[in-house]
């Protein structure tokens, strides 16, 4: 099936555009990776491992995050194109991203649960790229996928400062009905800005019974 997709529309490259892949091997090779040795455990940001700027006078309900990435080009572009311009192949190129910053740190009893999108998003774009992306990361690491979490309307997030971010999302997920949260949690989205959307479904899956929640997100927007 991905070779009739490739065949009927060609991918272009998220970095230079060259036709024929999702991802050259030029612009795979400049990739602004983040090293999780030196990055901040609390919420993924780079060059926070000692005192991190990014997160030092907040206080998540998560307890842990992974970043794979910069929000720069060309991952933010893939971001965008996967979102916005319905590229869905682009899913797995981001999982990958995710399945390598995550080696060793996903644990035998995690269970991926995606951040459900809003639900104009998911109708705007007929799928949840969220959701994409977590099942693509489950069959690369082998790691089960729940879908858990409903979403409530809220303002776009992309419109709002730090704060406001916090205030939006308090009160936009739920757990779907019938459904209890993994015991060991990790939720996976494609950005990190100020954590405000991962504090939010963290806090609503911990009332609901989770133990532990942790993150995992494609690209890290430094503020």
């Amino acid at each position: 099936m991905r070779e009739l997709l490739d065949l009927v529309f060609p991918p272009r490259c998220a970095g230079c555009d060259l036709p024929g892949t999702l991802l050259c091997e030029r612009c795979r090779s400049e990739l602004p990776l983040i090293e999780p040795a030196h990055a901040c455990p609390r919420c993924g940001a780079p060059d926070g491992r000692v005192r991190c700027r990014e997160c030092h006078d907040r206080a998540f309900a998560f307890s842990g995050a992974r970043c794979a990435a910069l929000l720069e080009p060309p991952v933010s572009r893939a971001v965008v194109v996967l979102k916005d311009g319905g590229e869905r192949r682009y899913a797995m190129e981001l999982a990958h991203l995710l399945a390598e910053c995550s080696s060793g740190w996903l644990g035998a009893h995690d269970v991926l649960v995606p951040v459900v999108a809003a639900p104009g998003a998911v109708r705007r774009r007929g799928f949840d790229h969220a959701a994409d992306i977590a099942r693509a990361l489950a069959r690369l690491t082998d790691t089960p996928m729940e879908r858990v979490l409903r979403s409530a309307p809220s303002a776009d997030q992309r419109a709002l400062g730090r704060e406001a971010r916090f205030v939006n999302r308090a009160a936009s997920f739920r757990v779907r009905p019938g459904h209890s949260p993994p015991a060991s949690t990790v939720l996976v989205d494609d950005v990190f800005t100020t954590g405000a959307t991962f504090d939010a479904a963290a806090r609503v899956l911990i009332a609901a019974g989770s133990t532990r929640v942790r993150v995992l997100a494609v690209a890290r927007a430094c503020t």
